[in-house]
């Protein structure tokens, strides 16, 4: 009984030197990260969301562009953070980001819109990610517009999935969706879009 009680010991002092060991290599670790400039371009069809123009995405055109602030929130493993002074690519193999980013969307009629957005990025696969950006943005709309875009304060939602393909780019396509969310009164903008983006990282 004396030797099965020292196996026994022995036994539980590996285990749980094991899994100190493999706890400490799936540590987590929540940092602040200066990074490069970094922009992105996006264009593709939109269309209206209101009952004379809700169809398929055949309105026209629009595009936007991005401008990152050159920090951001990361989230991955302990032992990752080792390697953040070498530079893969936009996203640098992380787990999960949170960026911020000023916004600038123009439409064919002429109206456009000016933002500050964050964007949620989330590792899924083998740099994959998914993306998504919510944007206080102020739009300035022509009579053309109606009745789908009113000069004023909306919310701006994109949702994309982006690769890096190199270390200075990545391709993106997504789903915009500019509305007013109800921020001031009843009247407001609604228009979906789908793009197909690029972004530079410096």
């Amino acid at each position: 009984m004396k030797v099965f009680l020292q196996y026994l010991s022995i036994l539980l002092l590996l285990t749980f030197y094991y899994a100190s060991a493999e706890s400490q290599n799936n540590a987590g670790k929540f940092g602040l990260e200066i990074t490069n400039p970094n922009f992105s371009v996006y264009v593709g069809p939109y269309r209206g969301r209101t009952a004379q123009t809700d169809g398929f995405f055949n309105q026209g055109i629009v595009g936007f562009g991005q401008i990152y602030f050159p920090f951001q929130l990361v989230i991955d493993y302990r032992s990752n953070f080792l390697d953040s002074a070498i530079v893969t690519n936009e996203y640098n193999k992380r787990i999960f980001l949170i960026r911020p980013s000023a916004l600038f969307q123009v439409v064919d009629n002429g109206s456009y819109a000016l933002g500050i957005a964050v964007q949620l990025s989330w590792l899924i696969v083998k740099e994959f990610y998914l993306e998504y950006q919510i944007s206080l943005a102020y739009v300035e709309a022509t009579k053309a517009a109606a009745p789908d875009l009113y000069s004023g304060f909306n919310l701006h939602h994109f949702v994309s999935l982006s690769k890096p393909i190199s270390k200075h780019f990545t391709l993106s396509a997504g789903y915009s969706h500019l509305s007013n969310a109800y921020l001031v009164d009843a009247k407001g903008s609604n228009m979906d879009a789908i793009v197909v983006g690029l972004k530079w990282n410096l």
